[in-house]
């Protein structure tokens, strides 16, 4: 065949499939334009009918029942008291849980998980929402936690935390949030779960990041468990750390004697927390780590002490000026990284 004949049958084939292409767009464009105005539309009917009072509600069934849904799950998040129970009860008359109720039973775990999330709002469907704390579906058993510690009438911690095998299937950074929620609550039941020894380590990490990020609230209860290990050994360099996070100077007492502790990650927590708290008088104890065995002890009390002003800077000059190899080297190279910044 004749290459510019080849060449032009190419052309015209490339030609129509563009054309082709460039069709089905317009197509999907206009129906997707179409549905985005048939759904503002019913929002637009469903809006006032959701924000507005009991009369004249009739139950809902097909598209609308789905925009109803979706539009309740959206409101619920701006409101609060009476406003939002007042809400529910008009989506409740429209049949919005009902069908939320099927899509719990969706074999797609996302579907499920939406589903559950917004069934919680509804007081008549917490036994479905607990009923999915056993889903074979670890996000969805989470989703479900969560879900049901954000309610006033939650079931006992234990029993939440018992159904999400944490340890086995469930290792999601959200178990923080849960215990966040757990701990404004019942702080004792997480104090409990803490000095539980069978309890999974990846639990009491969450828990112990739980606390921290809470603030000074829960600092007491940390400087306690710092002074007195609950948990694994692995656990404690973590609750130095949180102290550290908390900002509370309470905590001094427990921090200093983290830096003389015999386990070397718990020295190098206490010294981050230490320049975290900003504990200028443990700017001596911070000079003896910077001889430490363990470099990352010696980096952190570094660190620390760059971070105590000029408490810390003179400690960190004289280490860069004696005879301690190690102390000498660690400062030196701390207080230059620190110049070049």
């Amino acid at each position: 065949m004749n290459p510019l004949v080849t060449l032009w049958s190419v052309s015209l084939i490339l030609c129509l499939t563009g054309a082709v292409a460039l069709v089905g767009l317009i197509v999907v464009r206009i129906f997707s334009g179409r549905a985005a105005r048939n759904r503002a539309r019913v929002r637009r009917r469903l809006t006032p009918i959701l924000l507005g009072g009991n009369a004249g509600v009739e139950r809902l069934s097909g598209a609308d029942v789905r925009f109803a849904t979706d539009l309740t799950v959206e409101l619920a998040e701006f409101m609060r008291g009476s406003d939002r129970a007042e809400l529910l009860a008009i989506a409740a008359a429209l049949g919005v849980p009902d069908l939320l109720h099927k899509r719990a039973r969706s074999r797609t775990a996302q579907d499920r998980l939406t589903a559950i999330e917004a069934l919680a709002l509804f007081d008549d469907y917490t036994g479905v929402v607990e009923l999915a704390l056993d889903d074979a579906n670890p996000h969805v058993r989470l989703g479900a936690a969560l879900a049901l510690s954000a309610r006033g009438d939650a079931p006992d911690l234990m029993a939440l935390v018992g159904k999400l095998r944490i340890g086995e299937a469930e290792n999601s950074l959200l178990l923080v949030s849960l215990m966040s929620d757990i701990a404004a609550r019942d702080p004792d039941a997480v104090r409990a779960l803490l000095s539980d020894a069978a309890f999974p380590d990846a639990g009491k990490v969450a828990a112990v990041d739980a606390l921290a990020d809470s603030g000074y609230t829960h600092a007491p209860l940390l400087a306690e468990m710092a002074a007195n290990p609950c948990g694994t050994p692995d656990l404690q360099p973590r609750v130095f750390r949180a102290l550290g996070r908390t900002g509370h100077p309470a905590s001094a007492r427990a921090i200093e004697a983290g830096l003389a502790s015999q386990d070397w990650r718990i020295r190098a927590a206490s010294a981050e927390a230490t320049g975290q708290i900003a504990l200028r008088r443990f700017a001596e104890q911070l000079g003896i780590l910077l001889s430490d065995r363990h470099w990352w002890v010696r980096f952190r009390a570094g660190e620390a002490l760059l971070r105590l002003g000029e408490p810390g800077t003179a400690v960190m000059n004289r280490a860069a000026s004696g005879t301690e190899a190690l102390a000498r080297r660690a400062a030196t190279t701390l207080l230059a990284e620190k110049a070049a910044a």
